[in-house]
């Protein structure tokens, strides 16, 4: 196959419409004619045109996760799910067809690249995250866990940056119920509100502690039974 000609795209000045032996082969980048050193009248291959092919949509896709990840950080999997979103919507528009294994490979090589350019950190998104939780949304860390856990985060490096950054829970805690209940008693018999820290992920001894304390505030009361 030949090129046949190459022609700037009116609507993106970073695109170029490719022809081959006469024909509309396909649009790729600048960046891409530069790295394949493509050129009129230039000989190539059905091989060498599907290795264009892979490169081009290679780039698009490092462009618009870098560009995904500039609004607001995010982490490896909900990374990998964009880009695996990205593929299904803009196929037939980015390309035609796409074997599992050349997706995964492609996925995979643009994931290693965002890592490489520190785009994606999974160890800074935790860090964002909890922090994120503490000042806005306390709780409790085995909820916590669970919610790095859900996000792609691994259980080793969520509970390292939990043990890290979560230096008083009970603080958390309290925190959370007087943001939910103000300045209401907590009482031994007010299943509501416990189950409510329960559900924040606060363990039991933490709410028998802040029981216990409130009891010195309004007066002597029993901790609750399990």
């Amino acid at each position: 196959m030949k090129i046949s000609a190459l022609s700037t795209q009116k609507k993106d000045s970073n695109r170029v419409n490719m022809f081959l032996d006469g024909e509309f082969a396909c649009g790729i980048s600048v960046n891409t004619i530069a790295k394949y050193n493509l050129f009129v009248d230039k000989e190539i291959t059905s091989d060498e045109y599907q290795e264009i092919l892979l490169s081009d949509l290679e780039e698009r896709l490092f462009n618009r996760a870098a560009n995904y990840l500039n609004r607001a950080i995010k982490s490896k999997r909900q990374v990998k799910t964009y880009i695996n979103t990205l593929l299904i919507k803009k196929k037939g528009k980015w390309f035609s067809h796409l074997e599992n294994e050349q997706q995964r490979g492609l996925v995979d090589k643009v994931l290693a690249k965002l890592e490489e350019y520190s785009y994606i950190n999974d160890g800074e998104y935790a860090e964002q995250f909890i922090l994120s939780r503490i000042k806005n949304k306390p709780r409790g860390k085995e909820v916590l866990l669970s919610e790095l856990l859900s996000k792609g985060i691994s259980k080793e490096l969520a509970q390292e940056k939990l043990d890290l950054l979560v230096e008083d829970e009970y603080a958390m805690l309290e925190q959370a119920y007087r943001k939910k209940f103000k300045d209401a008693k907590l009482q031994k018999d007010d299943r509501k509100k416990i189950d409510y820290l329960l559900r924040k992920g606060f363990n039991w001894s933490l709410i028998e502690t802040f029981i216990e304390n409130e009891s010195e505030k309004y007066g002597r009361v029993d901790t609750p039974r399990r």
